[in-house]
């Protein structure tokens, strides 16, 4: 995603939206069936929610800007195999129904948390995000901290980066004021097979492109709104960070990428329950340039929040995720089942935690 000054490039693509836009209305001609349900947000739109699996707590799923739940295919569908697994689409994305208003991070967990309730999906919850909607998880998160099982965050950007890189290297991540501004669609690579026809059909739609427009507008304010909540509740968190660089062409992608790694390495320092992973073969989108490791990687945090619950709750905690506590015992038995049976049989080892 990148923003780019006036331009007769700019006009081009303007131009171009406008015509594609003019004939594809609020959606693409042949928009696909959802594999979810739209569910109402009262008098004004309806959210797209596809849950799968059983089981307690729910992982919910959120992409980066401009991205849906199909980037979730491979992830959602390893995890659902444990517990109840769900993604979403934020207002304009994917299936949902494009709200009009300010798209800031406050007001897009406001969406999740209806959405949640429309959708009758009680907490605990992991929250999954990437880039982006780590705002949204982080003010999710401490809105409602007694819901919040555990945190993952995916290359997640952070509050202060607009700042940093303008600072450091006179580079404007996002748009400074509103006005003229281009996206121009880009499917990520890696996207599933199974889902790749359909992840085109829904690229173009006028609603997606202006929905993230707005998103792009608001980026600052919710940056301003993640710096001024409270602290992340005390539970199991996770983040991962890209192993490939972001900015390949740029003479000072070294730099930068260090900043991007510190800007990573303080958001860790906010819990002492984090655990901070550099995925050297991956990209910015790391769930689907390895999603076993990252299926892997909100096990383990899911993992983690039961070994830490289980004296209180006993052998209970272990039968409900379908072990017998009583001939496992409540000590190594959740770790000896998790290990039987995560998707990759992933371990940190190999993986750098800077």
């Amino acid at each position: 995603m990148s923003f780019q000054p006036r331009s007769a490039r700019c006009l081009y693509w303007a131009l171009l939206l406008l015509f594609f836009g003019h004939f594809t209305g609020k959606a693409v001609a042949f928009e696909p069936s959802p594999p979810g349900v739209l569910y109402p947000l009262g008098n004004q739109h309806h959210l797209h929610l596809n849950c799968q699996g059983s089981g307690s707590p729910t992982v919910i799923f959120d992409a980066g800007l401009g991205g849906d739940s199909l980037q979730w295919t491979r992830v959602q569908r390893l995890v659902a195999q444990y517990t109840r697994a769900c993604s979403y689409d934020r207002a304009g994305m994917g299936w949902s129904e494009r709200h009009f208003g300010p798209r800031t991070a406050g007001r897009m967990a406001s969406d999740l948390r209806n959405l949640l309730r429309k959708a009758d999906v009680p907490g605990p919850y992991v929250l999954v995000s990437h880039s982006f909607s780590s705002y949204t998880a982080r003010i999710f998160a401490r809105r409602h901290p007694q819901d919040i099982a555990g945190l993952v965050f995916i290359d997640p950007s952070h509050e202060d980066q607009i700042l940093r890189f303008k600072d450091e290297f006179n580079i404007n991540l996002v748009p400074s004021h509103r006005g003229f501004v281009t996206y121009q669609p880009a499917l990520p690579a890696n996207m599933p097979e199974e889902v790749l026809a359909t992840a085109k059909s829904l690229q173009w739609s006028r609603k997606r492109i202006e929905a993230t427009r707005e998103e792009l507008m608001g980026f600052r304010e919710s940056a301003r709104q993640v710096a001024t909540a409270p602290d992340l509740p005390a539970v199991p968190m996770l983040v991962l960070t890209r192993g490939v660089k972001g900015w390949p062409r740029e003479p000072r992608a070294e730099q930068m990428e260090a900043l991007w790694l510190d800007l990573h390495r303080d958001l860790v320092s906010r819990s002492p329950t984090a655990r901070h992973v550099v995925v050297p073969d991956s990209g910015h989108h790391i769930h689907l340039d390895n999603p076993n490791l990252v299926a892997d990687g909100i096990l383990l945090v899911l993992e983690q929040g039961w070994v830490e619950r289980r004296r209180a709750n006993s052998g209970a905690v272990l039968r409900h995720a379908g072990v017998d506590g009583a001939s496992k015992g409540v000590g190594p038995g959740v770790e000896e089942w998790w290990a039987e049976r995560r998707p990759g049989r992933f371990t940190w080892s190999g993986y750098t935690s800077p």
